[in-house]
C-alpha cells in the first residue's frame, strides 16, 4: 500500500468536504434570506402581532409607509435605543403580515439620505428624530417626535436646563409607546409594558382606513359626571378616554341641555357617575340619538340618595332604559360575604357570571376567571320580551349571598333582608341592549351600576376591569374583531459598572476564546509531530 498516496487522497477528500459544507451553508443562507418567514419562540409571543391586529389589517384601504428619521448612533439616550429596538421587532411582523396592502418600513437619516430622498420628498419630511405613519392617499401622522438639547445659554435664567435623557423620556411618555412606568433607582422611571402594537395599529387605521362621518365619543357634562381629562385615580376617567381613543375615536364633551340635538359626528355618548338628574330636553336628545340615529351609549350610574331624586329615578333616564328593556333600580347592593365586600368602603369584587349562553363581551373574562373591582353598586336588570325588537342580556352579577337593598338610606347598617322589597342575589350589575332597524343599522346601549368600574385606579390596576371595558367598547363600536390587544411585557436587564470593571469584563470575554484558539493550535501541532 502506498501510504503517501493514501494520505494525499485523504487530504483531497477533506478539502472536498470543506468546499461542499461551505457551499451548503452559503446556499442555505441565500434561500433563507429570500423567505419572509419568522418564528416567535417566546412563551407569550412578545415579538408577534396579535390575531386582533391581523383582523384590523384587513380594514386598510391604502398602502402605508412607516418612516423613522431617528439616526442610529451611540450618542442617543439609552431610552431611545430601547424604543428603536422594541419597535424593530414588532415592525417586522407588521411588514410581513400586511397581505391586503403593503406596509413598508423606511429608516432614513435626513442629513445623509442618498437612496431614500424619494420617500422624504414624497411626504415632505425634513426633520430628524421623527416616527411618521403616512399613506399615498395624503394622510400623514407623526406618532413620535424627539427634540435634542442644542445647548443652554448660562445667562438665560428664563430657561431651565433639561438633560437629553429627560427630554427623551418625556417624548416617549407623551407618545404612549410604553405604560406602567416604575422607579428603578435614583428617581429614574423605566417602563414595563410596551404598547407599540396598539399605537401603530391605531395610526395605521387613521391614515389608511376608511373615513367615517361619525368619529367622536362625547362625555356628557352638567350633572357632576366624571371627566375624561381627570387623572385622579378614584374620580378620574382619563384611562377610559385612552381606551376609547385606541378604538380610533376622538373624545370630547357635550352639555345636552344647550344643544338642539346631538351632533351628527357623534358615534358614542358616555355618561359616567352623574350626581344630578337629566332634564326632559336632555333625555329627549339622548332618546333621538339612540332610537332614530342608531346611536350607541355607555351609561354608568352610581347609587344615590333616593330622597333627592324621588321624582327622577335612575337620574331621569328610566324612560329610555325601560324602552330598551333595562331596569336600573335606585337600590344599593349589599353582600355579607366579607371576602368580596367591604361594608365601610363599599369596595366590591364581582366574579359571578351567567351560567348559560354568556354574551361575547363577557365570555373571555368568564373563561379566564377574571374578577371585576367595583365600589358601591346598584342593580341593572334586563327584561327580554318575546315581541320586543330589543335583544337584552345581563353580563355580570353579585354573589348568591348578596341582595339589593331598597330604601337603603333609611335602613340600619348592616341591613336585614326584606323579602318583599329587596332583590335577592345574585343581582345583575351590568346589562346591555341592542336593536337592528330595517336598513341594518344597529343601536346599542350598555348600562353599568357602578362608575368606579371604569375609574382610573381600577383600569390601571385590575386586568379584569380593563378587558371588560375594552370589550364593551369593541361591542359598542360594532367591530367584533376589536378585541383586547394586550401590551407586551418587557424583560429588560441592565448592568451598572465603571470603566475599569468594563475593561476587566472585556478582557474576560476575549480571554476565553483566545485560550480555546491557542489550545486548538497546540493540539494541531502535536498531531503533526506524531
Amino acid at each position: 500500500m502506498d501510504f503517501k498516496k493514501a494520505k494525499r487522497n485523504h487530504k483531497f477528500e477533506t478539502w472536498i468536504i470543506v468546499v461542499l459544507l461551505t457551499s451548503l451553508l452559503l446556499g442555505s443562507n441565500f434561500l433563507i434570506s429570500k423567505i419572509e418567514f419568522q418564528i416567535d419562540l417566546t412563551s407569550d409571543s412578545k415579538f408577534t402581532i396579535s390575531r386582533e391586529s391581523f383582523a384590523l389589517l384587513n380594514k386598510m384601504e391604502f398602502p402605508v409607509d412607516i418612516i423613522i428619521t431617528i439616526p442610529e448612533k451611540n450618542q442617543l439616550p439609552k431610552v431611545i435605543h430601547k424604543l428603536l429596538h422594541d419597535l424593530s421587532l414588532i415592525l417586522e411582523s407588521f411588514e410581513q403580515e400586511s397581505k391586503k396592502f403593503p406596509i413598508k418600513i423606511h429608516k432614513v437619516d435626513v442629513h445623509a439620505a442618498l437612496n431614500e430622498t424619494s420617500i422624504l420628498d414624497k411626504y415632505k419630511i425634513s426633520e430628524s428624530n421623527l416616527i411618521i405613519v403616512a399613506s399615498p392617499n395624503g394622510r400623514k401622522k407623526t406618532i413620535f417626535r424627539y427634540q435634542e438639547e442644542t445647548g443652554v445659554n448660562p445667562y438665560d435664567m428664563s430657561r431651565v436646563f433639561t438633560s437629553e435623557d429627560s427630554l427623551a423620556r418625556q417624548a416617549i411618555w407623551e407618545s404612549g409607546f410604553y405604560e406602567d412606568w416604575k422607579e428603578v433607582g435614583n428617581g429614574v422611571l423605566e417602563p414595563t409594558l410596551f404598547r407599540g402594537e396598539q399605537v401603530l395599529m391605531k395610526s395605521i387605521l387613521e391614515v389608511a382606513g376608511k373615513k367615517e362621518i361619525k368619529h367622536i365619543a362625547y362625555f356628557t357634562r352638567g350633572h357632576g359626571e366624571g371627566s375624561p381629562s381627570n387623572v385622579n385615580p378614584e374620580k378620574g376617567f382619563s384611562e377610559l378616554r385612552r381606551i376609547i381613543e385606541d378604538t380610533n375615536l376622538k373624545v370630547s364633551t357635550i352639555d345636552l341641555s344647550v344643544v338642539e340635538q346631538i351632533p351628527s359626528d357623534a358615534k358614542l355618548i358616555v355618561v359616567v357617575g352623574p350626581k344630578g338628574a337629566f332634564l326632559d330636553k336632555e333625555v329627549s336628545n339622548l332618546r333621538n340619538f339612540l332610537n332614530q340615529n342608531s346611536g350607541k351609549a355607555l351609561i354608568a350610574l352610581d347609587p344615590v340618595d333616593e330622597i333627592s331624586l324621588i321624582d327622577r329615578p335612575a337620574m331621569g333616564l328610566r324612560p329610555i332604559l325601560g324602552e330598551w328593556g333595562l331596569r336600573c333600580h335606585d337600590m344599593l347592593l349589599h353582600d355579607p360575604e366579607k371576602v368580596n365586600f367591604d361594608l365601610f368602603t363599599g369596595a366590591y369584587s364581582l366574579r359571578t357570571y351567567p351560567k348559560a349562553r354568556p354574551h361575547p363581551i363577557i365570555r373571555p373574562l368568564m373563561e379566564e376567571g377574571f374578577s371585576i373591582s367595583a365600589d358601591r353598586c346598584r342593580p341593572v336588570e334586563a327584561e327580554q320580551k318575546p315581541s320586543s325588537r330589543f335583544v337584552t342580556k345581563e353580563l355580570l352579577y353579585s354573589s348568591r349571598d348578596s341582595w339589593a337593598v331598597s330604601g337603603w338610606t333609611k335602613r340600619k347598617n348592616p341591613p336585614k333582608k326584606n323579602l318583599l322589597l329587596d332583590i335577592e342575589g345574585p343581582v345583575p350589575v351590568i346589562a346591555v341592549s341592542e336593536f337592528r332597524n330595517s336598513v341594518g343599522k344597529s343601536g346599542k346601549l350598555a348600562v353599568i351600576g357602578c362608575s368606579n368600574i371604569l375609574a382610573n385606579e381600577n383600569l390601571k390596576r385590575n386586568s379584569g376591569n380593563k378587558f371588560l371595558t375594552k370589550n364593551l367598547m369593541r361591542w359598542l363600536n360594532g367591530n367584533d374583531e376589536l378585541l383586547n390587544i394586550p401590551p407586551k411585557k418587557l424583560n429588560s436587564y441592565s448592568i451598572s459598572m465603571n470603566s475599569d470593571e468594563f475593561r476587566k469584563l472585556l478582557y474576560l470575554l476575549v480571554l476565553i476564546p483566545g485560550i480555546i484558539a491557542l489550545f486548538g493550535i497546540f493540539v494541531s501541532w502535536l498531531r503533526k509531530e506524531l
